[in-house]
Formats: structure tokens, sequence, C-alpha cells
């Protein structure tokens, strides 16, 4: 009886601990920036764009339904700013619905209405353009036009295993993949980091388009910047999140088990 009870102590023993090994995830599915096998151990990752291709994000091209914050100055003469003077008023920095009511939308016909200018096409000119050639049209009604063009519209929702799911709004000219899932509060334990998703409507197709975030490649794929609207899905590791929701009342179960065995063990011992 002795050698049965020891020889099935040595048992829970060990499926525990092929348990707990089971219901982990490989770190390595966790890691971000990664470099390819046989790789990880250099401590330093550089790479060099070919000639003709840049490292910085590309220029996003306007579409319809964007939403662009424009405030037109003359630096010179004060008189005329007036013609701009309720484009220009304070209420617009007061708030983020302040900002997006004294903004302008982009119509289907890729235009925008200003004041006393009327209609500017806008549609696939970069943000930079489309500032240069609003400043070229009002140069025709005030001296020495400032004109300031930013998108307002930048907002990318996360869904799926991270912490903080929801829409999130940027006000800066570009958006990585990592600044969203920063946002976001980081992936879950068992969001799958292998195959994240990104979601992206444009006027002419929809596209879903998969991405590896744990390899370091991920830096040059022109994917790491998003779009306005994209939105980004991460769904649950599966074989991870089963084998937990396996191991719960496994461990349970086991732990009951090895105090039972171990209550047996100090009484045979007692009786010795």
């Amino acid at each position: 009886m002795r050698n049965f009870t020891k020889r099935n102590s040595i048992l829970i023993f060990f499926g525990s601990i092929l348990l707990f090994f089971a219901s982990c995830t490989p770190q390595k599915n966790l890691m971000y920036f990664q470099q390819k096998e046989g790789k990880d151990t250099i401590a330093h990752y550089k790479y060099t764009y070919p000639e003709g291709q840049s490292n910085y994000s590309p220029n996003y091209i306007l579409e319809e339904r964007d939403v662009l914050y424009i405030t037109i100055k003359s630096s010179v003469d004060a008189e005329s700013n007036k013609l701009f003077s309720d484009q220009n008023s304070n209420y617009a920095l007061q708030s983020e619905s302040g900002i997006y009511l004294n903004s302008y939308v982009v119509d289907r016909n890729g235009e925008i209405n200003l004041p006393v200018v009327g209609k500017v096409n806008l549609k696939g000119l970069s943000i930079e353009e489309a500032r240069n050639k609003i400043e070229k049209k009002v140069a025709e009604w005030i001296v020495d036009p400032v004109v300031i063009c930013k998108m307002v519209s930048f907002k990318i929702s996360i869904l799926g295993d991270v912490n903080r799911p929801g829409t999130y709004t940027f006000y800066q000219d570009n958006v990585s993949i990592f600044d969203v899932v920063s946002a976001a509060g980081d992936l879950t334990y068992y969001g799958n980091r292998e195959e994240v998703k990104i979601i992206r409507k444009t006027s002419t197709h929809d596209e879903v388009i998969k991405v590896d975030i744990r390899d370091v490649d991920v830096l040059k794929n022109p994917i790491y910047y998003l779009q306005p609207g994209d939105i980004v899905y991460v769904r649950s590791n599966k074989t991870t999140k089963s084998l937990s929701y396996f191991s719960q009342p496994l461990s349970t179960l086991t732990s009951s088990l090895s105090l039972i065995a171990t209550i047996v063990t100090l009484v045979f011992a007692l009786k010795k």
C-alpha cells in the first residue's frame, strides 16, 4: 500500500508539472521585434532602404469623407483676415467637437467649399499639396496668406484581445500599428501577435491585411503605417486560450489530489 501511494504521488506530481507547461504560452509568441531564426542574439538591427525608398511614413492621399481643419490668415494685412473671421474663431480650438464643426469635409466630388474662395478640389493630394493649393487660391483674395491644414479624422479602431479596445483619435500626420497597440494598452496574454488583421475601406475597394507584429521586419512593411478609418483586429490564440480553460479545472483537481495524496502518505508514515 505504501508503494502504491508513493507511486500515485509521483504520478500526480509529474502530471501537474506537465499540465503547467502545457498551459503556458511560449515566450517567443509574446515578444515583439524578433529577428529571423538564428539571428535573435544580434544586439543591433539595421536595415538600409534601397535607393529611391524611404523609411518615413508614406504621404496620406486625401479621399472623400476626410475631414480637414484649415486656418487662413494674412501675415501682413489684419483687415483681410475678416474675410475668414468665422473660420478662424477661437471656438474652433476649445474642444474636439469645436474643431470638427469648424472643419471641412471632402465631398463625393473630392472638393471642399471655402468661404469667399469657393470650391477647391483636394482629392488625390497629400496634406502638404492640399495646403499649397489652398494657399495659392486664397492669395487671390488676401496678401501673403498663411494656411494651416491638418487632418481631423485620423481615427483608428482596435478590437479583439487587447486590454482597452475602442476607437482612438491621433493628432499627428502618421500613425503606426504600434501607436494603436500602445493606446489600447497592448495585446492581452492570449492575443495572437502572429496574425493581427488590418481592415481597410477605401472609396474603390475593401481589403483585409494580415501582419505578424512579432517580426522585426514589420518596421519596413508598408502596412506599418495605418490610414484613417483602419480597423485593427486581434484574434485570440485559440490553442493558448483553450489550454487555459482546460487547465483551470484540472489544476484545481490536481491540487486536491496532491493534497489527498500528501495526507494519505503522512497517515501511513505516522502509523509505521
